[in-house]
């Protein structure tokens, strides 16, 4: 038996499709080096790969002396999520998603008389309970979420006002 790790990922997957897998679920920024290694491509392969998603706007890049690093783009991602809610729902679903997000929110809001996530991360001072504390710093967190979530569905919505008669739904 090998004491190597099964890299089984990366069957079947091109160099390009690998180093784009890694670069997009980096949580912080990296080097090519780093993202090459993950990969399992050389420094070369993966520098040319990640310039090309680089000038695709799929991720920026820092640098700092002699270091680029790489990670992905929040503007690009915002966008692709956006137009992934936008083709792949009508919109009665996404008001629907709109009313299940501003209920949670209610809830919280209600349950620990606060009015922001904030305001319930500063409420943990407030309790000595550990599980109520983990329960609001859980909270907090999916607050923040939806939160941005409840922005992303807004604004696809905007979109059947921008582009009408674009939309091509599997839903609708």
């Amino acid at each position: 038996m090998s004491d190597e790790p099964d890299r089984s990922w990366t069957n079947g997957l091109s160099a390009a499709d690998r180093v784009e897998a890694v670069a997009l679920t980096v949580g912080k920024p990296r080097t090519a080096n780093w993202i090459a290694e993950e990969a399992e491509v050389a420094h070369e392969t993966a520098t040319k790969y990640l310039t090309r998603l680089v000038d695709d706007g799929t991720l920026r890049s820092d640098t700092r002396g002699q270091q680029t690093t790489y990670e992905p783009d929040p503007v690009g991602q915002y966008l692709a999520e956006m137009r992934e809610l936008y083709e792949e729902h009508s919109p009665d679903e996404l008001a629907a998603s709109l009313e299940d997000i501003n209920e949670q929110i209610r809830t919280w809001k209600t349950k620990y008389d606060v009015e922001t996530a904030n305001q319930l991360r500063a409420s943990l001072g407030r309790t000595d309970d550990v599980t109520d504390e983990r329960n609001r710093r859980q909270a907090a967190r999916e607050w923040d979420h939806l939160e941005t979530r409840r922005r992303l569905v807004e604004d696809a919505l905007r979109l059947y006002d921008r582009f009408p008669g674009e939309h091509r739904s599997a839903s609708a």
